[in-house]
Order: C-alpha cells, then sequence, then structure tokens
C-alpha cells in the first residue's frame, strides 16, 4: 500500500466522520426552527428578541459540514493530489489490512458509537414521550421531532454496522484513475 493509499483512507474517514456529526448539527436546526416558532407564538417570552439569524446560521453550518463531509468523502482522489508529493504515490508504508479492511473497520466502530451515544438519549425522549402521551399532556412538535432524530441516529448506526462490508467494498473499490498511477 502507498502513502498515498493512506492518506485517502484518513481524509474518507474524516469525510464519514462528518457526515455523522452532522446528524447532531440537524437536531441544532429543528431547536432553532422550534424557539423560532415558539417566538412567532409568544413574543414577549423572549423579549421581542429575533431568533432568524440563529436559526439563519445553524442551517448554514449544517450545509457547510454536510458540503465539507461531501467534499472529503467523494473528491478524495483530488484532495490526495494537493496534500501529497510525488514520492508518496512510490513509497510504500505498511498497514496491518488492506483499504477496504480499514472501512469496513471504521464503518463498524462507526456505526456502534453512533448507538451507543444515541441510545440513552432515545431511550429518555421515548419515556417523557410516552408520559406526555399517558397524562394527555400536549406534545410540542419539536418533542416528537428529536424522539424521531434519535431514533434515525439509531437506525443509522444499526444500517452502518450491519451494512460495513458492502460500504466498505464501495468506498474502497479501484477506479480507472487508480491504475494508471
Amino acid at each position: 500500500m502507498k502513502k498515498s493509499d493512506l492518506y485517502e483512507i484518513a481524509i474518507k474517514i474524516l469525510g464519514i466522520y462528518l457526515f455523522v456529526s452532522a446528524i447532531d448539527l440537524l437536531r441544532d436546526v429543528l431547536t432553532n426552527f422550534a424557539v423560532l416558532e415558539q417566538t412567532k407564538q409568544k413574543p414577549e417570552a423572549y423579549n421581542n428578541f429575533n431568533q432568524l439569524p440563529f436559526l439563519v446560521l445553524s442551517i448554514a453550518n449544517f450545509v457547510f459540514i454536510v458540503s465539507f463531509a461531501s467534499f472529503l468523502t467523494f473528491k478524495t482522489k483530488a484532495i490526495t493530489k494537493l496534500v501529497c508529493i510525488a514520492t508518496d504515490y512510490q513509497e510504500t508504508a505498511s498497514l496491518f489490512a488492506e483499504r477496504k479492511v480499514v472501512y469496513e473497520i471504521t464503518l463498524m466502530i462507526l456505526g456502534l458509537i453512533l448507538v451507543i451515544w444515541s441510545l440513552p438519549d432515545f431511550a429518555y425522549k421515548l419515556k417523557t414521550h410516552i408520559q406526555m402521551v399517558q397524562n394527555d399532556v400536549p406534545l410540542k412538535d419539536y418533542d416528537t421531532g428529536f424522539l424521531w432524530l434519535s431514533g434515525i441516529k439509531i437506525f443509522i448506526g444499526i444500517l452502518s454496522a450491519l451494512s460495513a462490508r458492502p460500504l466498505a467494498e464501495l468506498l474502497g473499490r479501484e477506479t480507472k484513475q487508480d491504475t494508471y498511477k
């Protein structure tokens, strides 16, 4: 394995990690949206403070991170060309496993971490949601949204862990460009 291959692996792993962290940024967008809606209903509760800039910033942050993660994940070759010097393409580096195996391990660990971090939050939100329904307490849209978001994070984590091998095959496949180096 060439030294440049290690750069590609690291850059792609960073991009995948940013995709996962973008899920939490989506929660920030939903929170700011909910606060903006509450401000419209009861402006005096927030001293007529305009919440729109916070919503715009959270959306911009989310879009930026997703765009950057997409760039790192899908334009890895171009980034590697900028980062590596000519000798990195000839210099071999020893690694315990092939590229696809590293991706598979990373996706498995990433999926398990996502499930482990999201499960307590999901359980708490589900318990609260059930208690509110049983006590006929009116539900807020953002409470239900947060419950859904926690569930989606768990689903993505399980999906990542269960489909680590096919995703690793997809991420680690050789392109025509690789064969011409």
